[in-house]
């Protein structure tokens, strides 16, 4: 197999990604870099909900092309930021994402069938920088421990150490063999699979792959961080569709990512008692169609600025919320998100298709040392906008009279840089 590089896979043809140079992506990629679907059965049915009944995770996530996006378990919550290699990060596919426990910092790895690489990213502009090669291993998931060491899980059938796990030097990505994992009898995963994720509640690790013995299934394992141990947790998970590719414990819940696109829940205290089916899927329906997210790596997010389904965060830090009045025929309430980019939305009222705003957040700092806030509607219903610089907690209220025109407008000195 030959090896691609994400700035080769955009000259062939298979994903819209950035080059190496760090050169802009292309228009529509940049709008909403996700994968489109016909009818997925899950988010047509769910709808568009504004609000939802109970607290929901929310995990930063990258995909397999370094699509890096915020989801819950039934949402895609920003567009895309592609991952942005400094030249030496040459791996093809993206297989995991970890942020430390103590500093924030975002890493990353992926592969090129015969190497992984690990690099550190910044999550707003997706800027990577390369720490060093795995060499030899295939690395499908990373996770930090408590104490903030890194290890890793290796593909079950490639690579010169498979299905084992490593500690990972995050200075110099050099590594450290713990143990070679016992895989129960199979490798009945297809190309890549594998999950790995700490529990912070026992202090262990967790991994999670599928085998074909006697019938393909997923299992999950227990490993002791310093005898590392093995303990079977999970024997067997047929209610699980695909192959295992993330996982994350947040909520007193066991959450599990595959390749088809699906996230499952498991409680944390009994993982012996499976994954309830139907799982959950993260989608977007918009005017354009439904876009899908799949994830290859997890975190559960806790950044300051928290996108949802009625606000966004631009930037990583500007939350913008937006509420309307079309009483008494069409009601009042807030308006709900559709994903545009990382620096502009677009909003929807009480019709789901309709678009009846759209707002930007540029980087002034280099003009007049402000962040600018652009907006402009096609509306005659009454609009509050708020926007929250979250890094600072300033607060700009922006509102238009019902029954007037929305007028535009630029507001060049919204907030202080940096």
């Amino acid at each position: 197999m030959t090896a691609l590089t994400l700035a080769s896979l955009t000259a062939v043809g298979a994903v819209s990604v950035p080059p190496c140079s760090g050169a802009p992506l292309p228009a529509a990629a940049a709008r909403l870099p996700v994968s489109p679907l016909a009818s997925p059965p899950q988010a047509e049915a769910r709808g568009r909900a504004s609000t939802k009944a109970t607290a929901v995770p929310v995990f930063q996530a990258v995909g397999i092309f370094g699509d890096l996006a915020e989801i819950d378990p039934t949402d895609l919550l920003t567009a895309a930021t592609f991952i942005q290699p400094d030249g030496a990060f040459l791996a093809g596919f993206v297989t995991g994402l970890a942020i430390h426990p103590g500093t924030g910092k975002v890493f990353v790895v992926g592969n090129d069938t015969v190497k992984s690489y690990l690099g550190q990213v910044d999550l707003a502009t997706g800027q990577e920088t390369t720490i060093g090669t795995i060499s030899g291993e295939i690395v499908v998931d990373i996770a930090f421990d408590g104490t903030g060491k890194l290890y890793a899980l290796t593909d079950n059938n490639q690579g010169t150490t498979p299905h084992a796990l490593f500690a990972i030097d995050t200075a110099t990505a050099a590594k450290s063999l713990k143990k070679v994992l016992d895989p129960h009898g199979g490798t009945g995963d297809n190309f890549e699979a594998g999950a790995l994720a700490f529990n912070s509640a026992d202090n262990s690790l967790y991994y999670a792959d599928k085998n074909n013995d006697p019938t393909p299934h997923v299992f999950i394992d227990k490993v002791a961080l310093g005898t590392f141990t093995q303990t079977p947790v999970l024997a067997s998970a047929p209610s699980v569709g695909g192959n295992p590719v993330a996982m994350a414990f947040t909520q007193g819940k066991l959450w599990l990512f595959t390749n088809f696109g699906n996230i499952y829940s498991a409680d944390a205290a009994n993982l012996g008692g499976g994954f309830p089916s139907p799982a959950d899927f993260a989608a977007f329906p918009t005017p354009d169609g439904t876009f899908a997210y799949f994830a290859e790596g997890v975190f559960p997010a806790s950044f300051p600025c928290v996108p949802s389904t009625t606000a966004a965060c631009l930037f990583n830090r500007f939350k913008v919320e937006v509420t309307y009045d079309a009483t008494p025929g069409n009601g009042s309430g807030p308006a709900n998100v559709v994903l545009e980019s990382s620096q502009s939305v677009k909003f929807t009222f009480f019709d789901p298709t309709n678009i009846e705003l759209i707002l930007k957040v540029l980087n002034g700092c280099g003009v007049n040392n402000d962040w600018w806030v652009f907006a402009g509607g096609l509306t005659d219903v009454g609009v509050a906008i708020k926007v929250t610089d979250t890094s600072t907690g300033a607060v700009k209220r922006y509102n238009s009279t019902k029954h007037q025109l929305f007028q535009a407008f630029a507001d060049t000195g919204a907030f202080g840089c940096p």
